[in-house]
């Protein structure tokens, strides 16, 4: 894996092949981060494409989908919380 140290930017995209909406995280003009909307089961994925991207701009990016992303496009609310499991 591949330590990303930035300077980040993202951008919001629409991708009608996998039916949603993402925000990507760019390091060096590369795609390092994404979290996405599946519009299709209503899922919400962060994917890292195998780097390793520190804490704090993952949570930035998180930020910025919960924002930017907002709901599903059926109306449904973006997940809140994910309960523990043992």
């Amino acid at each position: 894996m591949k330590i990303i140290r930035g300077p980040f930017r993202k951008q919001v995209v629409s991708d009608v092949v996998r039916d949603g909406l993402g925000v990507e995280l760019f390091s060096d003009d590369q795609v390092v981060a994404e979290v996405f909307r599946c519009d299709a089961d209503h899922s919400l994925i962060i994917t890292t494409f195998e780097n390793d991207v520190p804490l704090v701009a993952i949570e930035e990016l998180v930020t910025v989908a919960r924002d930017r992303l907002q709901a599903f496009e059926d109306g449904t609310a973006l997940p809140v919380n994910v309960s523990p499991t043992a």
